[in-house]
């Protein structure tokens, strides 16, 4: 399973050592070099800085267009909401998770074939279960 993480936050790295035992390939893309360091120095883990606003175009480095499953766990609901979308509608990502903390956003966007979830305590399971069902 290839998987590429939007997002670089702690819910992204405790998403990224769930993962480390099921993918075969995982990428990160987000906005904070400290941690982006971090989390590549696990092994099958590499990462994209984001610099600019430009989705389209760091999706493609990250490899969008060869995952398998796409999570967008940054901490902006709108972010999320779009480059979800994007993976969706755009590059046909087969298994698409958005974590989304707005209620109303929550609703509105679970009806559109979006697997939206919010933060809980079993927010890992919760992702681990959509991506790993067919």
């Amino acid at each position: 399973m290839r998987v590429l993480i939007y997002g670089c936050n702690q819910l992204a790295s405790g998403m990224v050592r769930a993962l480390l035992g099921e993918a075969t390939e995982i990428t990160v893309l987000g906005d904070e070099q400290s941690q982006l360091e971090r989390l590549s120095s696990y092994p099958k883990v590499s990462t994209v800085l984001l610099k600019e606003p430009v989705m389209h175009d760091y999706l493609m480095e990250a490899g969008i267009t060869k995952v398998d499953t796409f999570l967008a766990l940054s901490n902006d609901d709108h972010d999320n909401l779009l480059a979800a979308q994007i993976a969706k509608r755009m590059f046909g990502v087969p298994t698409v998770v958005c974590h989304v903390e707005n209620p109303q956003l929550q609703a509105f966007y679970g009806q559109w074939e979006l697997n939206v979830i919010s933060y809980s305590v079993g927010v890992l399971q919760d992702i681990l279960s959509v991506i790993s069902s067919p």
